[in-house]
């Protein structure tokens, strides 16, 4: 029978097996979200490359461009609300909310507006 405990289990054991093929590969994996019933569970892996390579940056200026900013604003720092989030990616399918930040390890959804908004905040 599958449990939340069950895929907590399951789970560590496969990061585990995978750890070294992320590092033999540069990449990081995660896991995303979960779905199940008592007979199975399904969920994402998401692989990122650790290497920036000069077409990422290209590709991350152009799209931070495209939404208004001067250049490619990930791993920049922004205020939004009194917290500094560090942004982390860009998911351009995502029209009203398509910064992805992080703040004390939790990943946030925010909007162009809040994040110039903190950008702006951080340069005076």
């Amino acid at each position: 029978m599958i449990t939340s405990t069950k895929i907590n289990s399951v789970q560590a054991k496969i990061k585990a097996a995978i750890a070294q093929i992320a590092r033999e590969e540069n990449v990081d994996i995660t896991f995303g979200s979960c779905r199940y019933d008592s007979a199975k569970y399904n969920t994402t892996m998401t692989v990122k490359t650790k290497v920036i390579t000069e077409r990422v940056i290209t590709v991350n200026d152009n799209t931070s461009k495209m939404l208004g900013f001067d250049g490619n604003v990930i791993g920049r720092f922004t205020i939004v609300n009194g917290k500094t989030f560090t942004i982390t990616d860009i998911k351009t399918r995502n029209r009203t909310y398509p910064i992805i930040a992080e703040f004390e390890g939790r990943s946030y959804k925010l909007s162009v507006p809040q994040v110039k908004r903190g950008l702006l905040n951080l340069t005076k």
